[in-house]
Protein backbone atom coordinates (compact mmCIF):
# COMPACT_ATOMS: atom_id res chain seq x y z
CA UNK A 1 0.00 0.00 0.00
CA UNK A 2 1.61 3.63 -1.43
CA UNK A 3 2.41 5.21 2.26
CA UNK A 4 3.66 8.78 3.11
CA UNK A 5 6.69 8.88 0.71
CA UNK A 6 4.70 7.97 -2.28
CA UNK A 7 2.03 9.78 -2.02
CA UNK A 8 3.91 12.68 -0.75
CA UNK A 9 5.76 12.14 -4.18
CA UNK A 10 2.72 11.93 -6.07
CA UNK A 11 1.66 15.17 -4.66
CA UNK A 12 5.11 16.78 -6.12
CA UNK A 13 4.95 15.67 -9.23
CA UNK A 14 0.77 16.24 -9.83
CA UNK A 15 1.33 20.03 -8.04
CA UNK A 16 4.54 20.36 -10.31
CA UNK A 17 2.62 19.17 -13.61
CA UNK A 18 -0.74 20.47 -13.68
CA UNK A 19 -1.48 23.55 -10.73
CA UNK A 20 -3.56 26.14 -11.82
CA UNK A 21 -4.85 24.69 -15.19
CA UNK A 22 -7.88 24.20 -15.64
CA UNK A 23 -9.49 21.24 -15.90
CA UNK A 24 -11.44 21.16 -19.12
CA UNK A 25 -13.05 17.31 -19.31
CA UNK A 26 -13.53 14.25 -16.95
CA UNK A 27 -14.37 10.81 -17.90
CA UNK A 28 -15.17 8.79 -14.87
CA UNK A 29 -16.01 4.98 -15.25
CA UNK A 30 -18.61 3.56 -12.67
CA UNK A 31 -16.71 1.79 -10.03
CA UNK A 32 -16.68 0.80 -6.63
CA UNK A 33 -14.19 3.53 -5.88
CA UNK A 34 -16.23 6.80 -5.38
CA UNK A 35 -17.79 7.25 -1.89
CA UNK A 36 -20.92 9.08 -1.55
CA UNK A 37 -21.03 10.32 -5.15
CA UNK A 38 -21.32 8.36 -8.84
CA UNK A 39 -18.63 8.86 -11.31
CA UNK A 40 -20.96 10.73 -13.28
CA UNK A 41 -21.44 13.13 -10.45
CA UNK A 42 -17.75 13.67 -10.03
CA UNK A 43 -17.27 14.26 -14.06
CA UNK A 44 -19.47 16.69 -14.22
CA UNK A 45 -18.83 19.21 -11.20
CA UNK A 46 -15.00 19.03 -11.81
CA UNK A 47 -15.48 19.87 -15.63
CA UNK A 48 -14.13 23.46 -15.93
CA UNK A 49 -12.81 23.86 -12.52
CA UNK A 50 -9.54 25.05 -12.19
CA UNK A 51 -6.45 22.81 -9.92
CA UNK A 52 -6.03 25.27 -7.00
CA UNK A 53 -3.89 23.17 -4.81
CA UNK A 54 -2.92 19.77 -4.44
CA UNK A 55 -2.12 18.82 -0.66
CA UNK A 56 -1.22 15.31 1.20
CA UNK A 57 -2.02 14.35 4.69
CA UNK A 58 -1.09 11.35 6.07
CA UNK A 59 -2.03 8.58 3.15
CA UNK A 60 -4.68 10.93 1.52
CA UNK A 61 -4.66 13.36 -1.71
CA UNK A 62 -6.56 15.86 -2.07
CA UNK A 63 -6.93 19.00 -4.49
CA UNK A 64 -8.52 22.26 -4.12
CA UNK A 65 -11.05 23.21 -7.25
CA UNK A 66 -12.54 25.79 -6.56
CA UNK A 67 -14.85 24.91 -4.09
CA UNK A 68 -14.77 21.52 -4.20
CA UNK A 69 -12.23 19.30 -2.80
CA UNK A 70 -11.63 16.32 -4.77
CA UNK A 71 -9.91 13.55 -1.91
CA UNK A 72 -7.90 10.16 -2.96
CA UNK A 73 -7.30 7.32 -0.89
CA UNK A 74 -4.62 5.09 -3.31
CA UNK A 75 -5.65 2.27 -1.50
CA UNK A 76 -3.47 -0.93 -2.54
CA UNK A 77 -2.36 -0.32 -6.52
CA UNK A 78 -4.33 3.24 -6.98
CA UNK A 79 -1.77 5.20 -9.25
CA UNK A 80 -2.00 8.61 -10.82
CA UNK A 81 -0.21 8.56 -15.03
CA UNK A 82 0.06 11.60 -16.90
CA UNK A 83 0.14 9.36 -20.32
CA UNK A 84 -2.07 6.55 -20.93
CA UNK A 85 0.81 4.93 -22.62
CA UNK A 86 2.65 3.97 -19.46
CA UNK A 87 -0.52 1.90 -18.29
CA UNK A 88 0.09 -1.75 -18.18
CA UNK A 89 -3.58 -2.06 -17.22
CA UNK A 90 -5.74 0.46 -19.07
CA UNK A 91 -9.02 -1.39 -18.45
CA UNK A 92 -8.73 -0.20 -15.10
CA UNK A 93 -8.73 3.11 -15.63
CA UNK A 94 -11.10 4.99 -13.85
CA UNK A 95 -10.26 8.49 -13.90
CA UNK A 96 -8.94 10.74 -17.28
CA UNK A 97 -8.39 14.27 -16.65
CA UNK A 98 -8.22 16.72 -19.42
CA UNK A 99 -6.34 19.67 -19.22
CA UNK A 100 -6.93 23.26 -21.03
CA UNK A 101 -3.02 22.61 -21.97
CA UNK A 102 -4.04 19.51 -24.07
CA UNK A 103 -2.43 17.60 -20.80
CA UNK A 104 -3.66 14.25 -19.75
CA UNK A 105 -3.75 12.89 -15.95
CA UNK A 106 -5.51 9.16 -15.57
CA UNK A 107 -6.35 7.19 -12.15
CA UNK A 108 -6.00 3.84 -12.75
CA UNK A 109 -6.64 1.19 -9.59
CA UNK A 110 -6.20 -2.54 -11.07
CA UNK A 111 -7.71 -3.74 -7.49
CA UNK A 112 -10.25 -1.24 -6.75
CA UNK A 113 -9.18 -0.87 -2.56
CA UNK A 114 -9.05 3.32 -3.29
CA UNK A 115 -11.40 5.66 -2.41
CA UNK A 116 -12.60 8.66 -4.66
CA UNK A 117 -14.56 11.75 -2.99
CA UNK A 118 -15.66 15.02 -4.00
CA UNK A 119 -16.28 17.33 -0.41
CA UNK A 120 -17.37 20.33 -0.47
CA UNK A 121 -14.68 21.90 2.10
CA UNK A 122 -11.43 21.44 2.81
CA UNK A 123 -10.98 17.95 5.12
CA UNK A 124 -10.36 18.88 8.28
CA UNK A 125 -8.54 14.71 9.28
CA UNK A 126 -9.80 15.05 13.01
CA UNK A 127 -10.22 11.11 12.45
CA UNK A 128 -6.19 10.95 12.04
CA UNK A 129 -3.61 11.22 13.89
CA UNK A 130 -0.71 13.71 13.85
CA UNK A 131 1.35 13.45 10.39
CA UNK A 132 4.97 13.06 10.71
CA UNK A 133 5.78 15.70 8.42
CA UNK A 134 3.72 18.78 9.88
CA UNK A 135 5.01 21.12 12.57
CA UNK A 136 2.58 20.63 15.64
CA UNK A 137 4.61 16.68 15.02
CA UNK A 138 7.42 17.64 17.55
CA UNK A 139 9.42 15.84 20.20
CA UNK A 140 7.38 16.71 22.92
CA UNK A 141 4.18 15.40 21.32
CA UNK A 142 5.96 12.76 20.07
CA UNK A 143 6.30 11.36 23.76
CA UNK A 144 3.05 11.83 24.80
CA UNK A 145 1.77 9.41 21.76
CA UNK A 146 3.96 7.44 23.30
CA UNK A 147 1.87 6.56 26.41
CA UNK A 148 -1.78 6.92 25.07
CA UNK A 149 -2.60 3.21 24.66
CA UNK A 150 -0.81 -0.06 25.71
CA UNK A 151 0.46 -1.44 22.82
CA UNK A 152 3.40 -2.76 20.76
CA UNK A 153 5.49 0.37 19.32
CA UNK A 154 5.15 -1.12 15.66
CA UNK A 155 1.26 -1.04 15.93
CA UNK A 156 1.55 2.46 17.25
CA UNK A 157 3.31 3.37 14.50
CA UNK A 158 0.98 2.01 12.17
CA UNK A 159 -2.43 3.06 14.00
CA UNK A 160 -3.51 6.12 11.56
CA UNK A 161 -5.54 7.48 14.42
CA UNK A 162 -2.46 8.39 16.16
CA UNK A 163 0.54 8.67 13.24
CA UNK A 164 -0.83 9.46 9.93
CA UNK A 165 1.37 8.04 7.11
CA UNK A 166 3.30 5.13 8.19
CA UNK A 167 2.79 1.98 7.05
CA UNK A 168 4.10 -1.70 7.12
CA UNK A 169 7.28 -1.11 5.13
CA UNK A 170 8.34 1.78 6.56
CA UNK A 171 7.67 0.98 10.63
CA UNK A 172 10.34 -1.74 10.02
CA UNK A 173 12.67 0.52 8.77
CA UNK A 174 12.41 2.81 11.00
CA UNK A 175 12.77 0.63 14.15
CA UNK A 176 15.68 -0.85 12.59
CA UNK A 177 17.27 2.27 12.17
CA UNK A 178 17.01 3.50 16.11
CA UNK A 179 17.65 -0.25 17.41
CA UNK A 180 14.21 -0.83 18.99
CA UNK A 181 12.51 -4.21 18.71
CA UNK A 182 8.93 -3.87 16.97
CA UNK A 183 7.36 -5.90 19.92
CA UNK A 184 8.71 -3.61 22.78
CA UNK A 185 5.75 -1.87 24.46
CA UNK A 186 5.70 1.39 23.22
CA UNK A 187 5.33 2.83 26.79
CA UNK A 188 8.50 1.17 27.67
CA UNK A 189 10.67 3.48 25.85
CA UNK A 190 13.40 5.93 27.66
CA UNK A 191 13.72 9.74 27.03
CA UNK A 192 16.64 8.80 24.81
CA UNK A 193 15.50 5.86 22.93
CA UNK A 194 11.67 7.89 22.07
CA UNK A 195 14.43 10.91 20.71
CA UNK A 196 16.01 8.59 18.58
CA UNK A 197 12.79 6.93 17.42
CA UNK A 198 10.88 10.31 16.74
CA UNK A 199 14.35 11.52 14.81
CA UNK A 200 14.64 8.39 12.66
CA UNK A 201 10.55 8.78 11.30
CA UNK A 202 12.03 11.84 10.05
CA UNK A 203 15.14 10.45 8.34
CA UNK A 204 13.13 7.38 6.76
CA UNK A 205 10.53 9.25 5.64
CA UNK A 206 12.30 12.11 3.78
CA UNK A 207 14.75 9.76 2.57
CA UNK A 208 12.35 7.57 0.60
CA UNK A 209 10.60 11.03 -0.29
CA UNK A 210 13.68 11.92 -2.03
CA UNK A 211 13.75 8.60 -4.04
CA UNK A 212 10.37 9.30 -4.92
CA UNK A 213 8.91 5.88 -3.27
CA UNK A 214 9.37 2.81 -2.36
CA UNK A 215 7.96 0.08 -5.61
CA UNK A 216 7.14 -3.69 -5.23
CA UNK A 217 4.70 -4.28 -7.39
CA UNK A 218 1.51 -1.66 -8.31
CA UNK A 219 3.04 1.99 -7.26
CA UNK A 220 4.29 4.05 -9.80
CA UNK A 221 5.54 8.04 -9.92
CA UNK A 222 3.21 10.30 -12.11
CA UNK A 223 5.38 9.99 -14.77
CA UNK A 224 5.40 5.81 -14.94
CA UNK A 225 8.67 5.02 -13.15
CA UNK A 226 9.35 2.67 -9.83
CA UNK A 227 10.14 4.72 -6.79
CA UNK A 228 13.93 3.55 -5.88
CA UNK A 229 13.84 3.15 -2.41
CA UNK A 230 13.31 0.18 -2.22
CA UNK A 231 17.10 -0.39 -3.16
CA UNK A 232 18.00 1.03 0.35
CA UNK A 233 15.91 -1.13 2.53
CA UNK A 234 18.03 -2.60 5.17
CA UNK A 235 15.16 -5.12 6.42
CA UNK A 236 12.01 -5.23 4.77
CA UNK A 237 11.26 -8.29 2.75
CA UNK A 238 14.71 -9.40 3.89
CA UNK A 239 13.98 -12.72 6.32
CA UNK A 240 17.18 -14.74 6.36
CA UNK A 241 19.49 -12.15 5.06
CA UNK A 242 22.18 -10.97 7.19
CA UNK A 243 21.44 -8.11 9.18
CA UNK A 244 24.04 -5.47 7.71
CA UNK A 245 25.55 -4.32 10.77
CA UNK A 246 26.39 -7.81 12.75
CA UNK A 247 25.48 -10.31 9.89
CA UNK A 248 22.49 -12.10 11.97
CA UNK A 249 20.11 -13.19 9.69
CA UNK A 250 16.71 -10.86 9.81
CA UNK A 251 13.91 -12.52 11.33
CA UNK A 252 10.35 -12.20 10.36
CA UNK A 253 7.01 -12.08 12.59
CA UNK A 254 3.56 -11.55 12.50
CA UNK A 255 1.91 -8.69 14.35
CA UNK A 256 -1.29 -7.90 14.02
CA UNK A 257 -2.02 -9.71 10.65
CA UNK A 258 1.00 -8.01 8.86
CA UNK A 259 5.17 -9.26 8.21
CA UNK A 260 7.51 -7.45 10.63
CA UNK A 261 11.43 -8.00 9.87
CA UNK A 262 13.95 -7.00 12.27
CA UNK A 263 17.27 -7.76 13.45
CA UNK A 264 17.18 -9.89 17.13
CA UNK A 265 20.69 -8.66 18.04
CA UNK A 266 20.66 -4.68 16.94
CA UNK A 267 17.07 -4.58 18.10
CA UNK A 268 16.21 -4.30 21.64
Amino acid sequence: MPELPEVETVARQIRSQFLNKRITEVIAQPAIIFRDITAAQFASELAGKKLDAVRRYGKFLFWQTGNLFPMFHLGMSGIFLRDKKLSMYPQHIHISFEFEDGGNLYFQDARKFSKVYLLRQEPDFDNLGVDPSKENFTLINFRKLLNLKKMNIKTLLMDQKIIAGIGNIYASEILFGCGIRPTRSADSLSSKAAERLFYEIKRVLNAAIQRFGTTYTAYRTVDGSAGTNQNFLKVYQREGEPCIHCGRPIKKIIQNSRSTFYCPKCQR
